[in-house]
């Protein structure tokens, strides 16, 4: 019997470093981008402007420096764009329509069912507003203007370690991890 809670209690110690986030090993391996994008300017997005009925890209706010590497991102405010630039995923930190910062996807994992609906709030709407939309919709089935689609879903999380901030970000079907130190040295 004791053998049997030792081998509990050393499975509950060491397994749980077993499955814990290995971040200076992620942070490492995370090359920044090589070359530079031509005049700062996203290749895809007009693409993606002329896809959908509103601007895809969420707005990140952020009030303290992140340092990656040899970049400093400033507090402000930042557009985040997921791309897949040369084979690898970075996400693009964009002001006034130009690129100002492109880091490095640490981890890429696909986002869970029914995510949005649990994490997003919901918007409660009154039997007139419920009323309206749906005759709004059948309206706009049957005569499609533009043909333009809704944009995916996103969400940004942000959590603080003890040497990084971790940027969970939720664009669509994936999460993009994206590690960030607190402090440039």
């Amino acid at each position: 019997m004791k053998k049997k809670i030792l081998i509990l209690l050393a499975f509950l110690f060491f397994g749980f470093s077993v499955f814990a986030e290995n971040w200076d090993s992620l942070y490492d391996a995370a090359e920044p981008f090589q070359s530079k994008l031509y005049n700062d300017i996203d290749p895809y997005q007009d693409e993606d402007t002329i896809r959908y009925s509103w601007s895809p890209y969420p707005l990140f706010r952020t009030s303290a420096d992140l340092y990656f590497k040899d970049i400093k991102i400033e507090p402000g405010y930042y557009l985040l764009t997921p791309r897949t630039l040369g084979g690898k995923d970075y996400v693009l930190f964009k002001q006034n329509g130009k690129v100002q910062f492109i880091i490095p996807v640490a981890k890429k994992e696909a986002t869970p069912l029914n995510f949005y609906n649990a994490n997003t709030p919901q918007v409660k709407k009154t039997k007139w507003q419920k009323f309206t939309q749906s005759v709004r919709k059948k309206f706009y089935d049957t005569a499609k203007d533009s043909g333009r689609s809704t944009p995916p879903s996103s969400l940004v999380d942000i959590s603080v370690e003890v040497k990084y901030i971790i940027m969970n970000f939720y664009y669509g079907e994936y999460k993009y991890v994206v590690l960030f130190k607190r402090s440039p040295y």
